[in-house]
């Protein structure tokens, strides 16, 4: 049974174009060594290249690339291109995961490809942004600049361009999971690239076919299509492409259990490329061959591959072979006995796994700040553009003003000259007048028009922060339906039964994952919600003592997974009214965080006591304290503070907000007390309200 990683992996591959799933380091050597004695027009079209080549595997040697390619094309002020190295900055960002930053390329790119009159490559910057749209999780905008891209290239009868397009739609088809769609577009591109005899892009539409068979599960089809392009590989003598083929029908074997054709091609990948040459594709066939030798039952040839696969995949960085090798790794352990070893390869995968999770969840959550800031500059474009109509209107009107004003002022002065014929005396008291009434009018106006605008930046401010606030409801209501249904579905798994210890384990990591996001989310929800609630519930008689036994019990298995003690004193001597549920949550909150940032055998104590029909709570723990840095963001939203979590819990910076929010809305008063390396204490305050009335 593969593994859940594996299979998710598996997946991610159908979506990316097959010809990047390999660094083609014979191709960038060769373009490096080209570039010492080209010309600069040449230079900058090699840099180019070769930033692209870097794209994927090394983001960071395509920004260097692109930029020397970038500087140079302004020195010598190329005519058209010049946006060409900016849109591959922005494809690079994307692929780092800096969005905002892929952003700002793309847009340069499409400026400067305008003011080029460049539309080939205004095409083609169209195209990435709506791929780095559709990276983001933005499949609207993505699909929106796509259609801009097929326009523009439908226009100049760019047929190149026009494939380049119908294969970006039909990923965005793929991963809606419109297979039929999806087919449609590949078919479009393959047609095109047949038509101008592109024989490499032939070879890279049989490739998309198959990987978007293989995503089908029709794996018949999929192997058929790779077999095709191929036999027009093996035409072209594209080793790397036919080592590439190979592997993707190894893996399909792999999953049909064809170990022998799977183990074949596996070797015939390693004898046609090296470790240096294309290491992903080395690593790739050197994890296939070991689970064909471990399905042979040859263990020890399988452990020595592994090794290899672990040190090369850790030392490049490639986490998704690290973490597949460690769990065939352990199997082979488990299976010769050396039950040991396994479980250290266990607790590695485990591991490993869970920092993938958190990498995607934060991956995660900058695309959706991502959407929110993109959805908040478009706000404030709009908001802007109709403040420039206004300023246009005013400016309009005072014009107008201005020649009722001159108007005015030539009558006058005829006026005033048939008057000095009458009189020097009343010619100086009305134009001493007039202008006392020009300067009066004057004021009055720019006081006016000074109110007016007050007025508008107001509304408008009120505007973007009820959107705002709107838009973080709606991110979080979307969220959590998929995540209660994932729970669902993981709790029907294991009341199914008939689970292996292993999947169990997958089943329980599931359900752990979405109770995590599921409780963000919920905290999400809680801070807007307090913020907007006007009215609080109804008080009630709360049982101290049977509280807080409760929400010990509540936490007791994570403490006892720490080997936490906690203790419990008391001194009650009158009763206490307020909100039972906003009293548990502040416990619970402070509880939870006190364990979560607690050493393995450290001690907390929680004392509480009523005197007078005050409440007064105290949760005191042995963890690391708190900064002075943290003291002056404690309380904050989405504040995380310098501790971390000694188990490897989760933290999203709400809990003290929410725990503040709750003890302020009952009056009360938190406080806390701690020096940095010797723990800390809250102190919860709470005043008892009346019966059923607070």
């Amino acid at each position: 049974m593969p593994s859940r990683v594996s299979v998710a992996f598996s997946f991610l591959l159908c979506l990316i174009p097959f010809g990047l799933w390999s660094q083609n380091i014979s191709l960038i050597d060769s373009l490096k060594i080209s570039l010492r004695s080209a010309s600069e027009a040449n230079q900058f079209e090699i840099l180019c290249s070769i930033g692209f080549e870097y794209r994927y595997s090394y983001p960071d040697s395509t920004i260097y690339f692109c930029t020397r390619a970038y500087e140079l094309g302004k020195r010598i002020n190329l005519p058209k291109n010049l946006s060409k190295p900016l849109s591959f900055l922005g494809l690079a960002y994307t692929n780092r995961g800096d969005y905002k930053s892929s952003l700002e390329f793309h847009e340069r790119a499409i400026k400067i490809a305008a003011e080029q009159n460049d539309s080939t490559q205004l095409g083609y910057s169209y195209n990435n942004l709506g791929r780095m749209f559709f990276d983001a999780g933005d499949w609207v905008r993505a699909y929106n600049n796509l259609l801009r891209a097929r326009e523009i290239f439908e226009s100049l009868d760019d047929k190149r361009g026009m494939a380049y397009v119908y294969r970006s739609l039909a990923n965005i088809y793929q991963a809606q999971k419109d297979f039929e769609k999806a087919l449609e577009m590949s078919e479009k591109a393959f047609r095109l690239r047949e038509e101008i005899g592109d024989k490499r892009g032939v070879i890279s539409s049989l490739i998309e076919f198959g990987l978007l068979y293989k995503a089908k599960g029709e794996t018949h089809e999929a192997l058929e299509k790779f077999r095709q392009a191929d036999k027009l590989a093996q035409k072209l003598d594209d080793k790397v492409t036919i080592a590439e083929l190979a592997m993707a029908m190894a893996e399909i074997q792999v999953k049909d259990k064809q170990w022998e054709q799977a183990l074949k091609n596996a070797e015939h990948v390693l004898k046609t490329i090296s470790e240096t040459s294309n290491q992903k594709l080395y690593i790739r066939a050197s994890l296939i061959k070991s689970k064909s030798l471990i399905h042979n039952n040859k263990f020890s040839q399988a452990i020595s591959i592994l090794e290899n696969v672990l040190s090369d995949s850790r030392n490049s960085g490639n986490l998704i072979y690290e973490l597949e090798a460690l769990d065939l790794a352990a199997d082979c352990f488990e299976k010769t006995g050396h039950l040991d070893r396994a479980q250290h390869f266990r607790n590695d995968h485990a591991l490993l796994s869970e920092k993938i999770k958190n990498t995607d969840l934060l991956r995660e959550i900058d695309r959706l700040q991502f959407q929110l800031m993109i959805a908040k500059v478009e706000t404030e474009n709009k908001s802007l553009k109709e403040t420039q109509v206004n300023n246009e209107s005013v400016i309009s009107r005072q014009r107008f003003q201005n020649i009722i004003l001159l108007i005015t002022v030539i009558s006058f002065v005829i006026i005033s000259i048939l008057l000095f014929l009458y009189s020097r005396k009343r010619k100086f008291i009305n134009q001493k007048l007039s202008e006392q009434n020009e300067k009066i009018g004057k004021q009055q106006n720019a006081i006016s028009e000074t109110n007016e605008m007050l007025i508008s930046r107001n509304n408008q401010l009120s505007e973007l922060n009820n959107e705002k606030d709107s838009l973080m409801s709606i991110v979080a209501h979307d969220l959590k339906a998929p995540l209660n249904r994932i729970t669902g579905l993981t709790r029907l798994l294991s009341m199914e039964g008939g689970l292996s210890t292993q999947q169990n384990d997958y089943v329980g990591m599931i359900m752990a994952a979405t109770k995590s996001g599921s409780d963000l989310i919920t905290d999400i929800l809680d801070v807007t919600y307090l913020n907007e609630s006007a009215r609080l519930p109804a008080s009630d008689h709360i049982d101290l003592i049977q509280l807080l036994e409760s929400r010990i019990k509540s936490n007791q298995i994570a403490a006892d997974f720490k080997s936490i003690v906690v203790d419990l004193s008391h001194s009650i001597n009158s009763g206490f009214y307020s909100v039972p549920d906003y009293v548990n949550r502040i416990v619970d909150n402070l509880l939870s965080n006190a364990l979560k940032f607690s050493a393995r055998h450290s001690h907390i104590a929680i004392h509480c006591q009523v005197e007078e029909g005050t409440a007064r709570i105290s949760i005191r723990d042995t963890g690391p304290g708190f900064t002075e840095e943290d003291k002056r963001n404690l309380f904050q939203r989405f504040k995380k503070l310098s501790a971390q979590p000694t188990g490897g819990e989760s933290s999203n910076g709400l809990g003290l907000a929410i725990v503040k929010t709750l003890v302020d809305r009952l009056h009360g008063q938190i406080e806390l007390i701690s020096q940095e390396g010797e723990g800390a204490e809250f102190k919860v305050t709470i005043p008892s309200t009346s019966p059923r009335h607070l």
